[in-house]
């Protein structure tokens, strides 16, 4: 064909499967039929190929497509060769020296019979897709297999075409040259005249498959009961060969069909499976079964087989399970990691098929002599046994480890999470325990396996009481004794006494000491004895203001209904809003509302903040990081109104939990300069056990690298695993499940605090199925309860636990916060909760009064618990941690400047007292964009500011929580009910099509989600799996400066290479596990395609200079660990510098299975959307940052690679601290302090791109 040379030209690359690539020009109108008409001219990729097809991007080309219709975009199209299913090939089957079509002599078939070829090629449609002829396609298909791979993705039929070409060529292979030199270093001689059979021959049958071995000792050939399992392994061990090669999980679904059809009848899929097991029952330490799915299932098991050279030198019965690959989250099908990225050669696994073979040839010799040597079977006729008599015998005379047939074949070290606790017998009995018999009974029964690696006792305090100054109102004492409090703990008493002298007070002790008495008591006595007076509460949460009032109402009795107690929140109706701010005299409300709803509209609240005497604002500690600093800054727009419009200097009374600095926490949270702070604890507390329980280690297969395996547990559930060879432990959601039904089937009443809220369904829901079990009458005791459900959901909830209907809860940290649920009896912990403020919040749940109470910190298999488990007192002797807030927050304040010129004009010099030292600056940013302004009508004398933007109300469009407004909702497509409201930024992480959702027990299927209309059906249905997403969150720098210049910091490296940029993170989802509820062993992975979320922040980070990663390659040591772990001691270190929440901070964390590249970055990134300009603070400073966490490593006194809490771990890890290295990260601190010093020194000199080429290089 005449090509016009005047019409434009394109190149096509062509690729086939053994790597050759080839290069064509041909104009755009070139059809594939055309293209491949050219490559059979030019005899490529070898000489007498022309059948194939061509692919590209997996999709099989049209043969009237043309070149330009393709869009190939410099990418290969692949050539991929066939042959027609009516090509005889029997005869090169046959033949050792046939040659493929190829051109490449296939290799020898090590170990099997030409019967045995015969077989597997003849039932080569047992592979599913394969096709006969497609086995006999070339050797090049064998190469498909070296593409690179995701590990996760699910077999495909091009995957199997691959496994049957190298089967294929395998089975098509010449003898074996017997002097060919061993590849492993194992005395494996491979001459096949050398029978495993002592002295015996081998004989060919034309059987399906079957061979007779004649042996001189036994006189005969097999006995047909030897003979068949001597076929079932044969093949089986072949296949496995091959899926083992291809890096794939040998399941039974996998090898089902191929090993049925090359020893059996088509479809009898039970004798197979018979055949299977007795097998392995035979020889236990060549292969075992593995149970991959719930209780009774017999057919859902995995494959492994061993390499009996690596068994030589082990004792008999005592030789631990070493299978091939790992189990844990590979689902059939599955491909399985590859430690060094090598694939096994045809050599290796030639070898190791020998290996196997060779060992159960001598094991069937050893068992036939036995029985044959054996005077209480001689008279037996080996040829009229069965397979099961066959077995029975063995097991009767060997002393091999032959398990029982009904038991048939499954591993006694299965890696299915809970089968340590079916070892166990469940406890059933319902009697009543205290604290200190359920830990002696733990320690008998659920927690023998050696869980309890600590126990710490914590002594008993006495009450302590105090004397007021002036004595309380007789209706006051009156309300006290309705509640039977006839004495005021010190603390209490000291407080009460502050607020009635007019001081502003912080109380800060023990969760349950009665700190709402310090408020409540001076309250009450100023609204009964003064008519007018009101009173303001803030709480942080819903749940926490309906508990105040309904221990308000308890408090006021009768009396308070003419005072006027009320919620004023989101969930308050138009009417009851009326009302309240008609006649309340006192308000329960949110900073929310605050924010949005009375300060903008104060001249509706006149009455009320004209009469202000108190502002109650408890839960403090609640109060920290960005939520703090605007909840400082809406109490300084407050504490101004008041004074400027409503004359009122109400007294403050903040209320926290402990922290490490009360005093100064309160006083910038409410913008107070002098607060007294009442600290001194009189309440009493029983005696506490807090117990350190590590689930138990359970044998697990190993697997070549633990680099390359992530593990990550549902909503967030795995945090991290502990390498080692042979086991891991056991799941401790399961371990929290079981102490939890302990608790309830034993009278003590209990939260189980989990850090996700799938944790918290999953450990509800595993609870219950236990109870079934062992106390059905109680299952209906217990509940879970988090963010999400209905307010009246949570009511009920709260109401039933308080009123001691409930006996059992599995909570998120919403129930950490002071609400009033009664006294609890114990607490359970799943995981390592953040801080260890938060762990002693939760604790203190428990044990109120004289009672004795238990606490029972599960923890993960991640670092961060294990530094824990390892060291327990570390955790008593941590300080508690300091509440940070940081009201001067420059990009914070400009927007409640804002908000504070709608409620009344700014004037710098009154209000810079209220909204700090920043206040003149934000002001004229705000003026130079518009926002603000001189009011026209007061002339150029004013020195006010009015509001002048085209926002109505600027306040509706500041989220003081980064909380997101939109939500979905998930519906029950049968019963038309909404099960509850998902939050956009979340939805994705919990419904999809082919989620798992659960509420309240209850499980529910994702039928179909619509992301216009933001919602996600889902039907009921019993499940015994759930589903994990499968994300990951990438940070991409922007370029160019933040919007404003960072302060200007007098540290001692003024000058250096961080940039500080604006920056986009980005979440991907693409796809997600189903994961079996009672083993947390994945099953199925599915793809996903979902819309990419991400919103804009900002960013601070340094390069790390190239010359490093030549350092960390001559230790051994890998860039990804260090600079994880660098990123981390930054976080841990930017808290001592800069006045922030580690919260609020987040940094590049590496995902053990992300091979994409990774910017060579020291990166921190602010956390809150828009970000708050923490990242413009670091940037300025960033040198001394770096200095500082270098000596914080050095300093650090772990030795493990993992660091600790106090170096490279953080809590807020999103891979749960799995790919950080300490040493790694000290090199490439280093690495950049030098580098940032030589820039310093002379920037022309530095091995370092300019500035300019910074901004562009992670872009």
């Amino acid at each position: 064909m005449v090509e016009d040379a005047r019409q434009p030209q394109l190149e096509v690359r062509v690729r086939s499967l053994d790597g050759q690539q080839l290069q064509l020009i041909v104009p755009p109108h070139f059809r594939v039929a055309e293209l491949k008409l050219r490559l059979q001219e030019l005899r490529w990729p070898a000489p007498g190929v022309t059948q194939f097809h061509l692919f590209h991007r997996g999709v099989k080309l049209n043969v009237d497509a043309t070149v330009a219709s393709l869009s190939l975009g410099g990418e290969f199209i692949v050539l991929i060769t066939f042959t027609k299913k009516n090509q005889k090939t029997q005869a090169g089957l046959q033949s050792s020296n046939t040659q493929l079509s190829s051109g490449v002599q296939a290799p020898c078939c090590g170990g099997l019979q030409n019967g045995e070829i015969r077989s597997l090629s003849d039932e080569s449609s047992a592979l599913p897709g394969i096709s006969h002829g497609d086995w006999l396609n070339g050797h090049a298909l064998s190469n498909a297999a070296a593409e690179p791979r995701n590990i996760h993705s699910r077999a495909s039929d091009e995957t199997w075409l691959a496994v049957a070409a190298d089967l294929a060529s395998f089975h098509t292979s010449p003898p074996k040259d017997p002097t060919h030199a061993r590849d492993d270093g194992t005395d494996i001689d491979n001459q096949r005249e050398q029978e495993v059979l002592e002295g015996g021959e081998t004989k060919q049958s034309t059987g399906r498959g079957k061979t007779k071995r004649k042996n001189e000792d036994l006189g005969g050939p097999l006995p047909p009961a030897a003979e068949e399992l001597k076929r079932v392994f044969t093949a089986l061990n072949t296949v496995y060969g091959f899926l083992q090669r291809q890096r794939m999980q040998a399941t039974w679904a996998n090898v089902k069909q191929s090993v049925q059809q090359l020893c059996f009848q088509a479809g009898d899929e039970k004798m197979c499976l018979q055949a299977v097991k007795s097998v392995a029952i035979l020889c236990p330490k060549l292969m075992v079964l593995s149970n991959m799915s719930e209780e009774g299932d017999e057919s859902s098991f995995s494959i492994d087989m061993f390499d009996n050279s690596k068994l030589d030198n082990l004792v008999p019965n005592q030789q631990p399970n070493l299978p091939v690959h790992q189990l844990q989250e590979i689902g059939p099908g599955d491909y399985l990691p590859g430690g060094d990225g090598k694939r096994m050669t045809d050599k290796q696994m030639r070898n190791a098929i020998d290996r196997r073979l060779k060992a159960f040839d001598g094991l069937l010799l050893t068992v036939l002599k036995q029985i044959q040597a054996s005077s209480e079977f001689q008279n037996l006729d080996l040829k009229k046994m069965t397979v099961e008599e066959f077995l029975q015998t063995a097991k009767a005379i060997t002393s091999q480890d032959i398990r029982d047939l009904s038991k048939p074949g499954l591993s006694s070290a299965l890696p299915r999470l809970p089968r340590h606790h079916k070892k166990l017998t469940r406890c059933s009995d319902i009697s009543d325990m205290n604290a200190e018999e359920m830990l002696r009974h733990l320690k008998d029964k659920l927690g023998s396996l050696g869980q309890i690696v600590h126990c710490e006792k914590l002594k008993a305090r006495a009450a302590s009481y105090g004397e007021l100054e002036i004595e309380l109102s007789q209706f006051t004492e009156e309300a006290l004794g309705r509640m039977g409090i006839t004495e005021l703990y010190t603390h209490q008493a000291h407080g009460v006494n502050a607020v009635r002298n007019g001081r502003n007070i912080v109380v800060a002790t023990s969760t349950a000491s009665g700190k709402s008495l310090c408020y409540n008591v001076p309250v009450l006595e100023e609204l009964t004895n003064n008519p007018n007076a009101c009173a303001l509460y803030l709480f942080p949460t819903k749940a926490l203001a309906q508990d105040q009032l309904r221990a308000l109402r308890e408090l006021f009795g009768e009396k308070g209904s003419s005072i006027g107690l009320g919620v004023y929140d989101g969930d308050t109706n138009h009417d009851l809003r009326l009302r309240l701010r008609d006649s309340a005299r006192l308000l329960i409300t949110n900073p929310d509302m605050l924010h949005v709803s009375i300060m903008p509209c104060h001249r509706q609240f006149e009455r009320f903040l004209s009469n202000l005497k108190f502002v109650v604002v408890d839960e403090a500690h609640a109060y920290r990081g960005v939520f703090g600093c605007h909840t400082a800054l809406i109490l300084r727009r407050l504490r101004r109104l008041l004074h400027h419009l409503y004359g009122a200097e109400p007294n403050f009374i903040v209320c926290s939990a402990t922290v490490a600095n009360p005093r100064e926490h309160a006083m910038e949270l409410v913008g107070l300069r002098e607060v007294d702070v009442i600290q001194g604890d009189g309440s009493p507390h029983g005696e506490k056990t807090f117990v350190f329980w590590n689930p138990p280690i359970v044998f697990m297969p190993p697997y070549a690298d633990r680099k390359n395996k992530r593990h990550k547990p549902s909503a967030k559930l795995d945090r991290g695993v502990i390498p080692h060879a042979q086991t891991r432990r056991a799941s401790p959601l399961v371990e929290v499940s079981s102490l939890l039904a302990e608790m309830v089937q034993h009278g003590l009443r209990c939260i189980a605090f989990c850090n996700t809220r799938k944790s918290v369904e999953l450990v509800h829901n595993h609870t219950r199925e236990i109870l079934k079990e062992t106390a059905p009458t109680l299952v209906d005791t217990i509940r879970a309860y988090r963010a999400g459900y209905t307010a009246e959901s949570r009511r009920e909830i709260e109401k039933d636990l308080f009123g001691g209907r409930l006996r059992g809860v599995a909570a998120t940290n919403s129930l950490e916060l002071g609400i009033d649920i009664g006294s609890l009896d114990a607490t359970l912990h799943l995981g390592f909760p953040g801080s260890v403020a938060s762990l002693w919040q939760q604790s203190g749940r428990a044990g109120r009064r004289e009672k004795a109470s238990l606490s029972v910190y599960v923890a993960f298999s991640g670092p961060l618990d294990q530094h824990f488990m390892k060291a327990p007192q570390k955790l008593f002797n941590e300080p508690i941690e300091n509440a940070q807030v940081d009201a001067s927050n420059r990009q914070v304040l400009e927007q409640h400047l804002m908000c504070a010129a709608v409620e009344y004009p700014i004037h710098i010099e009154h209000d810079k007292i209220f909204l700090g030292s920043g206040t003149q600056s934000g002001i004229m940013k705000l003026v130079n964009e518009g926002l603000l302004g001189r009011h026209p009508t007061n002339g150029p004398q004013d020195s006010s500011w009015h509001y002048i933007g085209h926002e109505k109300s600027p306040s509706q469009g500041v989220s003081i929580r980064a909380i997101c407004t939109e939500k979905y909702t998930v519906i029950n497509q049968t019963t038309n009910e909404v099960i509850e409201e998902v939050e956009e930024n979340k939805a994705f992480f919990e419904v999809y099509e082919g989620a798992v959702y659960m509420h309240q027990g209850k499980t529910f299927l994702c039928t179909k989600l619509d992301t216009a209309a933001k919602v996600a059906l889902c039907t009921e249905a019993d499940l015994k799996y759930y589903t994990k997403t499968r994300d990951f969150t990438d940070v991409h720098v922007l370029g160019g400066e933040l919007a404003y210049p960072a302060k200007v910091v007098k540290g001692k490296y003024p000058i250096t290479t961080a940039q500080a940029s604006p920056c986009k993170i980005t979440t991907k989802w693409f796809g997600f596990r189903r994961i079996w509820q009672r083993t947390n062993v994945t099953f199925d992975t599915v793809d996903l395609f979902l819309p990419e979320v991400s919103y804009e922040s900002q960013a601070a980070w340094i390069r790390v200079p190239h010359l490093v990663r030549g350092d960390l390659e001559a230790e051994g040591l890998s860039l990804r660990e260090g600079i994880h772990a660098a990123s981390h001691a930054l976080l841990n270190i930017i808290p001592l510098y800069i006045m922030c929440n580690p919260q609020d901070l987040g940094c590049d964390c590496a995902n053990p299975n992300d091979t994409r590249y990774y910017p060579e970055r020291l990166l921190l990134f602010d956390k809150h959307p828009g970000g708050i300009g923490i990242a413009a603070q670091v940037r300025p400073m960033f040198a001394e940052l770096l200095q500082a966490a270098l000596e914080l490593l050095i300093a650090c006194e772990c030795t493990t690679s993992t660091g600790c809490p106090a170096c490279i771990q953080v809590y807020s890890c999103s891979e749960y601290n799995e790919v950080v290295n300490k040493r790694a990260a000290i090199v490439i601190l280093q690495g950049v302090i030098k580098a940032e010093d030589m820039y310093r020194d002379n920037k022309q000199e530095i091995s370092c791109p300019d500035d300019g080429f910074l901004k562009e290089s992670f872009v």
